[in-house]
């Protein structure tokens, strides 16, 4: 009877083993979607997370990418170039042409303004002086990317992006999916990272991202000066694959296109020439 029961037991754990495992595969196989829990994990292009050379090296999709050996010329810099005080590269009247493109239906109308865009941009040491014009298009282009034209200030596939982490523990009834300018910033190791830098309580309460502009505005820099500023060097085509994997994957060549003429467009609007690193 004895040996019968722990046969049983055995087969048990047997199964829920086989369970855990099959359950991280297809969370894995979803990263170019939801993206790495971990904060420097990489989603490869098979669709798995970690921090080998199998997800950031070569074949890596998107996050922290392995950029050593990689090296492109002055006109690939997307922070080359001429540099300015942020205020006199986007003025008032620029923004409200960017934002007269969002749609009375769209619920962030009028949430995101020019002044709560200033005031998060100068309360980083990096921009405190002058930017690059270049810099400033990517960034406004792919903000505007990450919230449908600035059409939203939360993600509309909602989730507890919810991982076990000692550091950044999810906080009771928190969901941490996309909000602000930047959609593709999920889960709590994120959040609770930016709660530290930003000196904000992100974790605790991440709604407050959807509640204010300028806060909105700061987690999206936050996770630019971070993850994606590093690579501006390779060119407009690397800088997006580090916020959105999924501009570069082939699938969707309409949307990369696209994405391309408007950061081309913004870079004649404020008056410098685009880099030459446009693809991926």
């Amino acid at each position: 009877m004895s040996n019968r029961k722990a046969t049983t037991e055995n087969a048990l754990m047997f199964f829920l083993l086989a369970f855990a495992v099959m359950a991280k595969t297809v969370f894995s196989q979803n990263c170019q979607s939801t993206g790495c829990p971990g904060l420097k994990e990489c989603c490869s292009s098979w669709g798995s997370c970690g921090i080998k050379d199998d997800q950031c090296g070569f074949w890596c999709f998107s996050g922290s990418c392995n950029l050593k050996n990689k090296s492109y010329g002055f006109d690939y810099n997307v922070g080359a170039g001429p540099r300015g005080p942020i205020e006199s590269i986007v003025t008032p009247s620029l923004f409200k042409r960017i934002m007269s493109k969002v749609g009375n239906n769209c619920p962030a109308k009028g949430f995101y303004t020019h002044q709560a865009f200033i005031s998060a941009v100068k309360s980083f040491q990096t921009y405190k002086r002058t930017v690059a014009k270049r810099e400033i298009a990517a960034m406004l282009t792919l903000f505007a990317h990450g919230s449908k034209g600035f059409c939203y200030k939360e993600d509309k596939a909602r989730g507890k992006y919810c991982s076990p982490s000692k550091k950044y523990p999810c906080q009771p009834g928190k969901q941490y999916y996309g909000r602000g300018p930047l959609q593709s910033i999920r889960w709590n190791e994120y959040y609770g990272a930016a709660s530290i830098f930003l000196r904000l309580p992100l974790l605790k309460n991440p709604d407050m991202v959807a509640q204010s502009p300028e806060v909105a505005f700061k987690l999206a820099l936050w996770f630019w000066t971070t993850n994606v500023r590093p690579a501006l060097y390779l060119g407009f085509g690397e800088t997006s694959k580090r916020v959105d994997g999924r501009l570069c994957d082939n699938l969707h060549p309409e949307d990369t296109k696209n994405l391309v003429k408007q950061y081309v467009d913004l870079c004649k609007i404020i008056g410098v020439t685009p880099d030459e690193g446009l693809d991926c």
